[in-house]
């Protein structure tokens, strides 16, 4: 039995809602990094030359990847009924995909600072939204992906309705340890491209 079948046999549990909903707030998202991407790379075009182009397959793991896709499905519907306060009760059978998944996808998604820790790489086994037990080594991360990181934090606070500098001040040196340089690069992006409010 492959990968694929054994979760398809499994989980079969997720209704089309769900999963229209997955599929329509990961594009709606998707093209909120690549709006934010664009302005960034308009902002500092010699520091961000390529961003945009970079973005074309921001988070398309979450779209094709069998480890990922049915998984987050139900970390899209979960956070989606947290937002309008309605109840729903992850299924025991899904929780530990949910954290495999996600921690698949920040090691390999170059705009997550994990993707450039190495093995040592985690996450926070209770709620992935805080830091791990360990600073994440976020040293290695090159620029451009720096840039693609702030730009998906800021189509984040688009849609949340937060500010990006309350996230990265909650994160930065936190949650990825970031040389003094990133550091500055970072903020130097948020206080200089403003997100829609």
């Amino acid at each position: 039995m492959s990968f694929k079948e054994f979760y398809m046999i499994e989980d079969l549990n997720y209704t089309d809602e769900m999963k229209d909903w997955f599929i329509e707030r990961t594009t709606r998202h998707i093209n909120l990094v690549k709006k934010y991407a664009k302005l960034v790379e308009e902002y500092d075009p010699e520091t961000f030359k390529g961003l945009v182009d970079v973005t074309e397959h921001h988070d398309d793991s979450k779209l094709n990847d069998d480890v990922e896709k049915i998984p987050y499905i139900f970390i899209s519907w979960d956070y989606h009924c947290k937002d309008l306060k309605k109840e729903f009760k992850v299924p025991d059978n899904i929780k530990d995909k949910m954290r495999a998944a996600t921690l698949h996808h920040v090691k390999n998604n170059k705009h997550h600072p994990e993707a450039w820790a190495g093995e040592t790489a985690d996450i926070n086994r209770e709620d992935r939204d805080k830091p791990p037990e360990e600073i994440v080594d976020a040293t290695k991360m090159p620029e451009l992906y720096i840039g693609e990181l702030v730009s998906d934090w800021m189509a984040m606070s688009e849609e949340k309705g937060n500010t990006v500098k309350e996230w990265a001040d909650k994160n930065v040196n936190i949650r990825w340890k970031f040389t003094d340089e990133q550091k500055d690069l970072i903020y130097d992006i948020i206080n200089n491209v403003k997100v829609d409010d």
